[in-house]
């Protein structure tokens, strides 16, 4: 049993009474439940909090930040198929050419992802600073929301650059637009501003809560990706808040790379930051074999829902791995079998078979196959599997510090002292291990695409090393004005305040 599925049972109990509020339209309506009718005690406090955690399972749809991510680098694409599957108006042939424009559903939903749940830690922070109870830990709880919302703004300084910044719920005025300078600031301060009231690292009593380890992550990928957003380079500041996750002492490589996505891997010692998911309590939230599988694999694994063949990797991405790496099973290639060994048909004399190759990602006459592209198989599909998984989201793995802690190294000139970071990483995937002379910043960038395959990093990375820009299959080369996204019309139309991104319109 998931420690955090209590506060997200609790947190569905308070959204139930807040809908039931809302039904008789003869009665006042609130929009709230007022602070001082319902927050008594310290275990209402830690439920309404629970509402921040659990809003953050939105990001895994493939309508959201997830498939977004994904799509949008060079690790995955999601080509036209043999019966028009996965057409979609073309929304996925835009968002892999760097097609952008501000009514793109996909990049529309991120933004609300991340402003609706920037309304909602103001709201939290809001209930919890007007009411009266008091307790050891609630300036501890304020500390995880702020935490949360510097989470949020994280994502936006990456993915949008210039945004609202709205931090009080009882304002009236619209927020202004501020840019990527003061966003920095901004999640830098609230960052070191609470970290030392949150707990130093995952554990039974705070799993999927945000902790010291994940804050310090935090600020690990800021600094990182400072050159880009506030164009000044802080590889020095990167290794140190790397050195504080490993400092911990107490956070490891587990020894099967697969550990971490297994459908029980809440003891995992490597995961930083999850989100916890159930299949009961949050639905469909992540739903990577729909996304991914032909249906006929629902046969390999006993999976009861529909899947959809969608999703698959680049060919590209694919090639980056040997045989002897591990991480290369990440992916399902080649002949496909039922649980029992029989093969897999797609009709006579044709087996299903997942190959590397994609035909086209879009010709509408001849379009790709049914079984073109190789399948994300890296978080374990159990048996029974309906539309929602049982498996925990890994937002943060500690195998993505000690590579951060490589990179910052080797670009400080230091690629001596580097080599142990990549070689840990390297030795668990069974991959050949480097010597100094392999550190080059195109093999680093390869060597994170292996181990972070569609985990949410490799647009950032791309756009660090240089790359975004770049053709790539089915791609042509873009200006650098496609590295922010365009703020969605709807955000300009309701807040005057808000300019259109470069480049957009």
């Amino acid at each position: 049993m998931k420690t955090l599925h209590k506060i997200h049972i609790l947190a569905i109990a308070i959204f139930s009474i807040l809908a039931q509020s809302c039904t008789n339209l003869d009665e006042k309506i609130y929009s709230t439940i007022p602070a001082d009718e319902f927050f008594k005690n310290e275990d209402e406090m830690i439920m309404n909090v629970g509402r921040a955690y659990t809003h953050l399972t939105s990001y895994l749809n493939h309508w959201n930040i997830w498939g977004t991510l994904v799509i949008t680098s060079d690790e995955g694409l999601c080509p036209y198929r043999e019966t028009n599957l996965w057409w979609d108006n073309g929304v996925w042939i835009d968002l892999h050419r760097h097609n952008f424009h501000s009514q793109s559903g996909n990049l529309n939903n991120c933004w609300s992802f991340i402003f609706d749940g920037v309304t909602l830690c103001n709201q939290i922070l809001y209930q919890m600073e007007e009411s009266e109870v008091d307790f050891p830990t609630k300036k501890n709880l304020v500390a995880e929301v702020k935490i949360l919302r510097a989470w949020l703004y994280l994502n936006a300084i990456d993915m949008y650059g210039n945004v609202p910044l709205a931090i009080d719920f009882k304002e009236k005025e619209l927020p202004d637009q501020v840019g990527r300078p003061a966003l920095f600031e901004f999640i830098e301060s609230e960052i070191k501003g609470n970290i030392d009231l949150l707990d130093e690292v995952p554990a039974a009593n705070n799993y999927g809560r945000v902790t010291q380890a994940m804050a310090y992550t935090m600020l690990s990928k800021l600094y990182l990706n400072a050159k880009e957003w506030i164009g000044k380079e802080m590889w020095r500041e990167t290794s140190d808040a790397c050195d504080k996750v490993i400092g911990f002492g107490k956070l490891s490589l587990e020894p099967d790379y697969f550990s971490n996505f297994k459908v029980n891997n809440e003891d995992s010692k490597e995961n930083i930051f999850v989100v916890a998911v159930d299949n009961i309590y949050t639905s469909s939230a992540m739903i990577f074999h729909q996304m991914c599988l032909h249906t006929l694999s629902q046969q390999t694994f006993g999976i009861v829902d529909f899947c959809w063949d969608g999703f698959c990797a680049m060919e590209s991405h694919y090639k980056l791995y040997t045989d002897q790496d591990v991480r290369k099973k990440s992916w399902l290639e080649g002949p496909q079998f039922d649980s029992s060994g029989n093969p897999l048909m797609l009709g006579p004399n044709r087996q299903l078979t997942y190959r590397p190759q994609v035909k086209a990602l879009y010709n509408e006459y001849d379009p790709a196959l049914l079984d073109d592209g190789v399948r994300f198989a890296k978080y374990e599909y159990e048996s029974g599997l309906m539309n929602g998984m049982n498996n925990d989201y890994a937002f943060y793995r500690y195998a993505d510090i000690l590579l951060m802690k490589g990179e910052a190294l080797v670009r400080l000139g230091r690629a001596s002292e580097a080599l142990s970071y990549f070689n840990e990483v390297r030795a668990r995937a069974g991959a050949p291990l480097y010597q100094e002379k392999d550190l080059t910043l195109e093999e680093i960038l390869n060597e994170r695409s292996r181990e972070l395959a569609w985990e949410g990093c490799r647009r950032q990375d791309l756009i660090r090393f240089g790359k975004w820009n770049d053709a790539w299959y089915e791609k042509e080369a873009k200006g650098d004005f496609t590295k922010l996204f365009p703020i969605p019309y709807w955000a300009i139309d309701t807040n005057v305040k808000l300019k259109q991104n470069p480049g957009y319109y």
